[in-house]
């Protein structure tokens, strides 16, 4: 019985794991490799070789954004391409109207408005960026690791309308924090918990429902044992 209940918890934690939400891979275009979300509206910028490259003030603007706009974590493998000095916005949580939000200040990662300026990036390679938000506070994270958190006491981090900025500078500034740069994904996500998730091919079975499938078999078997055993 006690292996069962071990069993029985297992497929029951696997299946309430957070996920991996949205993937935009650039493979051919900007649509949801998951077919979960609606496509990448970009402003200049090419698609090739499976990467989005821009330049100054050339970037992508996501729709109905996150499953919960106060709850999230987006996950960016990318590459600055002139210049990691100054002020470089990379997500903008306000449609452009406000000077807030995720940067590249001075090759470290900051959310002006509440902190950071943590990490340590080079020009010309690629590296993956992370925020999460979960019960009101920020998170930052640089090739998987967390570096910094600390209250979003004013709520910045929070779209109103659900609508996320990548890349372009927002005009409170004169769209004058901006850069050129190379993204080889985006990644939505319900946590920070399934950050550096690989992808599933095409018609790919998930592993807990691959479980679940094979979950009788195995409890058969455990049973079948159990009473030869008897």
């Amino acid at each position: 019985m006690k292996k069962y209940l071990i069993l029985l918890g297992l497929f029951t934690s696997l299946s309430a794991n957070a996920a991996l939400l949205k993937s935009y891979d650039f493979d051919g275009g900007l649509t949801d490799t998951l077919s979960n979300g609606s496509d990448l509206i970009a402003s200049g910028g090419t698609v090739t070789g499976g990467r989005y490259d821009f330049t100054d003030n050339q970037g992508l603007k996501l729709t109905s954004a996150l499953a919960n706009t106060s709850d999230y974590a987006i996950e960016i493998k990318m590459q600055v391409n002139d210049s990691v000095g100054g002020f470089n916005k990379v997500i903008d949580f306000s449609e452009l109207a406000s000077d807030t939000g995720l940067y590249i200040l001075s090759g470290k990662l900051n959310f002006f408005g509440a902190g950071g300026n943590v990490g340590s990036l080079t020009l010309n390679t690629d590296f993956t960026v992370g925020l999460a938000r979960s019960g009101g506070n920020l998170e930052l994270f640089l090739n998987g690791t967390s570096l910094w958190s600390g209250a979003d006491s004013t709520g910045h981090g929070i779209s109103a309308s659900n609508i996320l900025n990548f890349f372009e500078d927002d005009n409170a500034t004169n769209q004058n924090e901006s850069f050129a740069g190379s993204v080889d994904f985006i990644r939505i996500h319900d946590d920070a918990s399934t950050f550096g998730s690989v992808i599933a091919p095409p018609n790919a079975v998930p592993v807990p429902a691959a479980l679940f499938m094979f979950a009788p078999a195995l409890l058969g078997f455990l049973g079948l044992r159990r009473k030869t055993q008897a």
